[in-house]
């Protein structure tokens, strides 16, 4: 779709997004439209290529067209989905571009896709299902910073900071500590953890309890004092109340 006017409005916020699709021409156009609307963009034409964009860079959306062999984009979406990658958050936000039949479209949302369409889809549609992905995913449903004491906690960018100072963390343990962070002294129960963080995948509860170790070892190292208090017999609370 060629675009003769279009308004390059500065977004209100910008977003790291991540273009995906073996056809150059296409990609490259869908790149320099939403670079010259201020976003950040990374660009990756195979799948090894994407999991090495998504695993060293704050992706926001991955708009992901067809790739070289059938089906090797909704594989990689449920891939995604299934925490396959442990540097990348199974929750990513989720474009796809395809076939524009109904089965194809089944098959994109089936595999974890937020919203799929055709291939051949305009830049002002997608720039607009784009903006929409990200006001209900990223900020809608989340608040970008949470803070906890010394704990600050980036959930756009994924980084955790006890005073000033970064702290690296796993993924499995950044999903955690953002749900501890989102109520500070509740007490949340192992199984209401393995439900939510680890999803319908079957574990043992020694392992939620691994990683709270973990990860309290580290906020601890860093400075962050008394954190992930035990509350026996019901589970593990951030912080208590003052």
């Amino acid at each position: 779709m060629a675009i003769h006017s279009l308004q390059h409005n500065e977004p209100e916020t910008r977003h790291t997004i991540l273009i995906v699709g073996a056809d150059h021409n296409r990609r490259t156009f869908l790149a320099e439209q939403l670079d010259a609307d201020g976003h950040t963009i990374h660009e990756a034409d195979h799948v090894a290529a994407v999991i090495a964009k998504l695993s060293s860079h704050a992706v926001d959306v991955l708009v992901l067209g067809e790739l070289e062999r059938p089906f090797e984009a909704t594989a990689l979406v449920r891939s995604v989905r299934a925490g396959k990658h442990p540097r990348v958050h199974p929750g990513l936000a989720v474009v796809t571009l395809g076939a524009g039949d109904e089965l194809s479209a089944l098959r994109a949302f089936e595999s974890g896709s937020d919203q799929h369409l055709p291939v051949d889809t305009g830049y002002v549609l997608l720039r607009a299902v784009i903006a929409s992905l990200i006001r209900r995913i990223l900020e809608d449903s989340s608040v970008r910073h949470l803070q906890a004491g010394a704990i600050t906690v980036d959930v756009t960018a994924k980084t955790v900071t006890v005073a000033d100072t970064q702290v690296h963390v796993s993924r499995l343990e950044f999903e955690l500590l953002v749900k501890f962070a989102g109520e500070p002294t509740r007490v949340f129960s192992k199984h209401e953890l393995a439900r939510c963080i680890w999803r319908e995948r079957q574990i043992s509860h020694r392992t939620v309890d691994s990683h709270i170790c973990r990860l309290r070892a580290r906020l601890t190292a860093a400075g962050a004092g008394p954190v992930l208090i035990t509350r026996w017999g019901q589970g593990w609370a951030l912080t208590t109340p003052h």
